[in-house]
Parts: structure tokens; C-alpha cells; sequence
């Protein structure tokens, strides 16, 4: 029999963590189960083969631009037709890649800045959520209390980390909420579920 809010003790090499952030706002009787601060997600590499196939595939637009303005058939090519026909093409697609990969960067770096000052936490009877104020370093966290939270949605990768979404939260913010970065994700799903949003005992 399992109760609610109950772990194994190989579950988390330190469930508790550093808990000393949200000590002051437990309440009486409340007990901390897991606390963690998120993993800084980490730059994304571009692989070599696709970086090669959008190469080449940027420069064939340029040779196909060529030939459709008749570049090959002239008699006589001036500069400008050339820079046209061949550039053009290559310009636009570079440009559209270029803007995409600095809006990647852009959420990259931003995601990066908000993990850096938050720690979750979860106990018995709620989720709490800090976050580090970035000029005097005061603790700022809001709860999540059962009822709140209807369920969630876990993307997990092969080291076992991820993103734990809340759904039933979209009346109260437009953007998302959840754990964020965190080690065993799977695990710390299934504590949240047994201890807030299924809270009953499992046999």
C-alpha cells in the first residue's frame, strides 16, 4: 500500500534539497516533500548533415532563380543579373534561417534567465513556486493548492530530465505553468499526482 505524498527512498538522491528557501512560509504541520532548483537548459548543437543539406539547398535556389530570369541564355550578363539571379534567392532563405535562429536564441536565453532564479518545492498540501528577485534577492513564490491543478503533461528526455506541465491553469495566466528543468521528472509527476491531484491510497 502506497500512501499519498509517499516516495521511495532511491527516488531522489535528495528529496528535500535545499528547502531552506520556503522553511519561513510552511505552514503548521506542513511537510516538505521535494524541492529542487531547475537545470539551465543547455545551448542546442547544430548537426552537421542538415547544416550540409540546407546549404546546398540554399544555393541550388540561387542557380534556379538563374535560370528562370534567363541567365544562362543571355548573350550578354551584367553584373546586376548575376547578383540577382544567383543571390537573391540565397538572401531571402538565409535571411528567413537567420531570423528563426535568433528567435530561438532570443527564447533560448530568456528561458535560461527565468530558471536561473526559481526553485520549486512540493509538499503535502501544496506546489509552490519561488522565483529570486534579480536586484535585492528576495524569494517571491506563489502556491498551487489541490483542486487547482487537473493534470499534467510530462516531455521527458532520455537522461530522465524534462518539463512538467500543469493543465487546468488557463484561466489564470496565458502562459505556461509547471517544473521546469528538473531531474526524474517522471518521478516527480507521480509523487505530485498521488499527493495533490489523486490523492487517494493506492493498493
Amino acid at each position: 500500500m502506497e500512501h499519498p505524498g509517499w516516495s521511495d527512498p532511491d527516488d531522489f538522491d535528495d528529496p528535500i534539497g535545499e528547502g531552506v528557501e520556503f522553511e519561513a512560509e510552511l505552514s503548521p504541520g506542513e511537510t516538505l516533500l521535494w524541492t529542487e532548483r531547475p537545470s539551465l537548459p543547455p545551448m542546442r548543437r547544430v548537426r552537421v548533415v542538415p547544416l550540409m543539406f540546407v546549404t546546398v539547398l540554399t544555393a541550388l535556389s540561387g542557380v534556379s532563380l538563374a535560370a528562370m530570369l534567363g541567365v544562362f541564355q543571355a548573350n550578354v550578363v551584367t553584373p546586376a543579373s548575376v547578383l540577382i539571379g544567383f543571390g537573391l534567392a540565397p538572401a531571402l532563405i538565409g535571411g528567413l534561417i537567420a531570423l528563426d535562429v535568433l528567435r530561438r536564441a532570443g527564447g533560448w536565453l530568456a528561458r535560461r534567465w527565468t530558471l536561473a532564479r526559481t526553485v520549486y518545492a512540493l509538499t503535502d498540501q501544496r506546489v509552490i513556486i519561488g522565483r529570486y528577485d534579480r536586484r535585492d534577492g528576495g524569494l517571491a513564490s506563489f502556491s498551487l493548492i489541490p483542486g487547482m491543478i487537473a493534470d499534467t503533461s510530462r516531455f521527458e528526455y532520455a537522461d530522465g530530465t524534462g518539463d512538467l506541465y500543469f493543465e487546468g491553469l488557463e484561466t489564470l495566466t496565458t502562459g505556461a505553468i509547471g517544473f521546469f528543468g528538473i531531474r526524474r521528472v517522471r518521478k516527480v509527476d507521480r509523487l505530485l499526482h498521488e499527493t495533490l491531484i489523486d490523492p487517494y491510497l493506492r493498493w
